[in-house]
């Protein structure tokens, strides 16, 4: 089961600020914003697996496996982010990987 946790307001505010710049092209801003995100609160799962897409999207797919792997290790249920690293592993060539991450996301959004 889940818990539920509350996540502070600054982490919130930092992760707000992120995903809002994303449409900007400042890179180096959003990333920024996603490292004070989680630094205010570094069991912010969500934020980890959003700073992941956005290095994956800038290529630089080895510091987004780590970022997934942080919000897996937060959150290991996360269908999201085990769907994301599998996307991230298969753009690098790594399919058995990925196909396992993928059908990891699936189990865990919709059960067995």
């Amino acid at each position: 089961m889940r818990e539920i946790t509350t996540i502070p307001y600054e982490a919130e505010y930092f992760y707000r600020k992120a995903v809002d710049l994303q449409q900007n092209g400042h890179p180096e801003r959003v990333l920024e914003y996603f490292n004070r995100a989680i630094a205010a609160y570094p069991r912010y799962a969500i934020a980890w697996n959003e700073k992941a897409n956005f290095l994956d999207n800038l290529g630089k797919c080895e510091d987004a496996l780590k970022c997934y792997d942080a919000a897996l290790k937060i959150d290991s249920e996360s269908s999201e982010a085990w769907f994301n690293k599998g996307l991230t592993l298969k753009k690098l060539g790594r399919e058995s990987e990925a196909i396992a991450c993928i059908n990891r996301g699936i189990k865990c959004a919709f059960g067995d």
